[in-house]
């Protein structure tokens, strides 16, 4: 269980560091952090699952000035490690990641105020035209964040794996069962809040029929998501363009 909490604890880590500390590759969203760990924990499709679930339920969230929305990547390699290790349902596993993600970004707001002092440190090295030392200052700084997912997914796997597969047998049915139907609410409850964001009347159409061929016609996601690409490129290639020339006439 040492190097399964080793492994699990570098991937956590490597796709936490990328929000703050290097690349911004987008390898830190739940449904590559999910994959990622499936692979890894010999289980793709359940990681797959269960990332792609968890990013459902932020795929409306966004991070504005210091409203810093919930630790959707580390909730999401720690949900998925102990949905494959301990063998709970992918369900259950979503609804966990959600208090997971609460308790994640406590750590992450410590790092910051680590690193806050960092910065005043930084200020005065620049002063003195000390740059090795304001380098030294933002690789620790940078590697923080890697502590950051790393730490909590290490001792999760560790210390909590049989915590976990206790809790999970001794649960009396109605409340597994209860868990299930939550982790499959909280995706759709956050498609609605990306469609409260975005919805308007133009893109309605599109809407429903990408809904009545994924549910009506048993569209795979690909065949859908295709359908839409070329939806949106009419949409932004024929129909914007027309009204835009349009209102030049007007004016």
């Amino acid at each position: 269980m040492l190097f399964k909490a080793l492994i699990v604890g570098l991937v956590a880590g490597i796709c936490e560091w990328d929000i703050y500390g290097w690349g911004h590759t987008q390898i830190n969203r739940p449904v590559i952090v999910g994959l990622l760990m499936g692979i890894v924990l010999g289980d793709p499709a359940k990681g797959l699952f269960i990332g792609a679930s968890i990013e459902m339920i932020y795929l409306g969230v966004v991070a504005v000035g210091a409203a810093i929305p919930a630790d959707a990547t580390s909730a999401t390699s720690i949900a998925t490690a102990l949905a494959i290790l301990s063998h709970i349902d992918a369900k259950v596993a979503v609804t966990l990641a959600v208090p997971i993600a609460v308790l994640a970004q406590l750590l992450q707001m410590l790092m910051w105020t680590i690193n806050s002092g960092f910065m005043h440190k930084a200020d005065k090295y620049a002063e003195e035209g000390n740059l090795d030392g304001t380098d030294r200052l933002q690789h620790f700084g940078s590697f923080l964040f890697f502590l950051q997912g790393f730490i909590p997914a290490f001792l999760c796997v560790l210390l909590g794996t049989n915590a976990v597969n206790t809790l999970i047998n001794n649960m009396p049915a109605w409340i597994t069962t209860w868990f299930k139907v939550a982790g499959g609410m909280l995706p759709a409850l956050g498609f609605a809040m990306l469609y409260v964001m975005m919805g308007n009347t133009r893109l309605m159409p599109f809407f429903i029929a990408g809904f009545v061929i994924a549910a009506c016609f048993k569209g795979s996601l690909v065949a859908v998501a295709l359908l839409g690409v070329a939806c949106a490129m009419i949409f932004v290639n024929y129909l914007l363009p027309k009204k835009s020339s349009t209102q030049n006439k007007e004016v």
